[in-house]
């Protein structure tokens, strides 16, 4: 959490360092959390329609369908088989008993996980992992994902355009500065700038 009155943005995990979180988390056995982690992730939704995923959202289904909080507006997610698989195997793995009980629910107090608590467990896991990152929060995930599509889709106006549709960015600016890329195009001005 940011200091009052103080402005942080969360930034995007490159890949490599997403993929050695799941990897980690797994390996120490924190199944919920790469779960959490995960489908995040995948999914592309805010932490507040991350929490209210339910295992019977997920479970023997195709498509995850979700109402999003900020805009009322319903997603429809499809579960590809890797996705499938990893659920299948956190819920395997933390033998779910009750599929309607809330996939992110806090075992000791019976209530599901609070935003504020998330970003300080991530915080920990910054430091655990080694994750050269400043700004971790839950919308690191987000980012990540939208970062990941226009990398890996060339960095064209097109791969732009999809991840503002997959982010339902109301419109193409707010995609821009999302990627940081107004930051970046600055930057190289001032490199260009500096070579005579």
């Amino acid at each position: 959490m940011a200091e009052k009155g103080i402005s942080t943005r969360s930034e995007a995990l490159e890949f490599d360092d997403f993929q050695r979180l799941i990897d980690g988390l797994h390996n120490d056995g924190q199944y919920r959390w790469e779960l959490f982690c995960y489908l995040s992730y995948c999914f592309a939704l805010r932490i507040s329609d991350v929490l209210s995923l339910r295992w019977d959202d997920l479970m023997g289904k195709d498509i995850c369908t979700v109402v999003e909080k900020k805009t009322g507006k319903t997603r429809r997610i499809p579960l590809e088989p890797s996705v499938r698989k990893r659920v299948r195997e956190a819920h395997s793995l933390m033998s779910i008993a009750d599929d309607s009980e809330m996939v992110f629910l806090n075992q000791e107090t019976g209530s599901p996980y609070t935003s504020q608590y998330i970003n300080k467990q991530l915080k920990n896991f910054r430091t655990k992992y080694r994750l050269p990152i400043k700004n971790f929060s839950s919308h690191t995930f987000r980012k990540t994902f939208g970062r990941h599509i226009y990398e890996t889709n060339g960095r064209t106006d097109h791969s732009i355009l999809m991840v503002n549709r997959a982010l339902r960015h109301q419109n193409i600016d707010t995609t821009i500065i999302y990627l940081g890329l107004r930051q970046q195009e600055l930057d190289e001005v001032y490199k260009q700038a500096a070579k005579f």
